[in-house]
């Protein structure tokens, strides 16, 4: 299969996604799309994954999200180095494959839809290292939304929402990569971030963004989500603190602390097996 047509068969499945992750909880169910593949959901088994490992099975996302993300960071196994993107139509409906890569895949059933490369340490670069594993929102501000080649070498930048203890944000995003790289996709190579090919890019992008004002509360993932920090949620480039990682509802006065923000999740974890 030609590169041409793996980008029509994505981005032509795309519409009904992005369709499907809009409709109302009541809505008639779209056309039948692969289910959400097992293995994620085996994840959350005792002894699935190392102790003390963040994760959340499909399931045990909150009801606000309609969108999840799951990479799996390991240098090596059988499901090294992959990206899973779930949606479901709104709360209680099943989560189903949004997305996938006929084209690499070649046409079979795909257990997984698409390589990526996350990041490894790189030599004399002290801010290069290892994914950062656990659960996470999309960054909801303007600014970290990058469309294009906005951010060096980063095409269709989606930042994860994430400032250190030192207040500085993470330079973490989901991105498309030059050509020269796509040798790579694979097996760890990025500084962080979770490198794939610009066809991918494009079509994830477009379920955030399927036109060129579907920003923020114009978006059809805009909703109010819950957040993973306890600072007030300002829209500037003031630091964020009090984060957890791993899918905790944070409360305040016995109410969930919230933000107006994309539904989706991203859930970065490591299987070597």
């Amino acid at each position: 299969m030609t590169g041409r047509t793996t980008r029509r068969s994505l981005l032509g499945g795309l519409a009904a996604g992005a369709a499907a992750l809009a409709l109302p909880a009541c809505a008639s169910a779209p056309p039948a799309r692969p289910p959400a593949p097992a293995y994620l959901s085996q994840l959350a088994r005792p002894g699935a994954l190392p102790p003390g490992m963040a994760y959340l099975a499909p399931d045990a996302i909150h009801p606000a999200y309609r969108l999840a993300v799951y990479v799996n960071t390991a240098p090596a196994g059988a499901t090294a180095q992959r990206l899973w993107v779930l949606g479901r139509a709104g709360p209680g409906a099943a989560w189903t494959l949004a997305l996938h890569d006929e084209g690499h895949w070649s046409g079979r059933p795909p257990a997984w839809s698409w390589p990526v490369s996350t990041g490894r340490r790189y030599p004399g670069d002290p801010r290069s290292g290892p994914t950062p594993l656990g659960i996470f929102n999309v960054d909801e501000r303007p600014f970290r939304h990058r469309p294009g080649w906005g951010s060096p070498g980063m095409y269709n930048a989606l930042y994860i929402d994430l400032h250190y203890p030192s207040g500085r944000a993470s330079g973490v995003a989901m991105h498309g990569t030059p050509r020269a790289n796509y040798p790579l996709l694979g097996r760890p190579e990025s500084h962080g971030c979770i490198r794939m090919s610009q066809a991918n890019a494009d079509a994830l992008w477009a379920l955030f963004h399927p036109g060129p004002r579907s920003r923020g509360p114009a978006s059809p993932l805009w909703g109010e989500v819950p957040r993973y920090f306890r600072s007030a949620p300002r829209q500037d480039a003031a630091p964020r603190s009090g984060y957890v990682r791993d899918g905790s509802l944070l409360l305040q006065a016995g109410r969930v602390l919230t933000k107006p923000g994309y539904a989706a999740l991203f859930v970065f974890f490591r299987d070597d097996r």
